[in-house]
This record gives structure tokens, sequence and C-alpha cells, in this order.
């Protein structure tokens, strides 16, 4: 089994430090933080080097890898990463309770 599917396997019931894990790797890959640099408490616009389109991009690429769908205003409702990533794990637990 390689790293991404043992990765995806783990996420599928989306307990929410694999869920926060998902969305700060996703966060730093777009911005070009490092995940470590990403404060869970500060919102998103706090990333260094992340604009609206980059958060987007994070945000398609948190979708894809969890299987969920977050609309499209939630990222600019959101105060937190850590905010963020317990709405996808609300997201997760009725994708998996459906």
């Amino acid at each position: 089994m390689t790293q991404t599917q043992t990765q995806t396997q783990n996420t599928a019931t989306a307990p929410a430090a694999a869920v926060l894990g998902v969305v700060v790797r996703a966060l730093a890959a777009h911005s070009g933080a490092a995940p470590d640099s990403i404060d869970t408490g500060k919102p998103l616009a706090a990333i260094p080097g992340i604009e609206s389109v980059k958060a987007l991009r994070a945000i398609t690429e948190i979708e894809d890898e969890l299987g969920v769908a977050i609309p499209d205003d939630f990222l600019f409702e959101t105060a937190t990463v850590g905010e963020l990533a317990g709405f996808v794990v609300s997201l997760t637990a009725e994708a998996d309770a459906g």
C-alpha cells in the first residue's frame, strides 16, 4: 500500500487530527509556507503568501482528497484554519453517514 493510499484510508473516517493535517498541508502547498508555520488559531489571511486564488486551489485539493464539497462562500466566512478543519470534519461525518 502506498503512502497516499494509506493516507486516504486513514482520513476516510475523518478524525479531526487527520483532517487538520490535510487542511494545513494543502494551504501550505498552495501558499508556499512551511506547514509548521501555519497557526491553526489564526485566520486564513494570516498565512504568508496566501491569496484568494491560492486559497481556492487549496480548498479544491481538500475537497478532492476528502471527498467533500465545501461551499464557495465558506472560505471567506471562516475565521481560522482550525475552524475550516472543524467544518471539513463535520462534512466528512455527514458523507460517512449518508
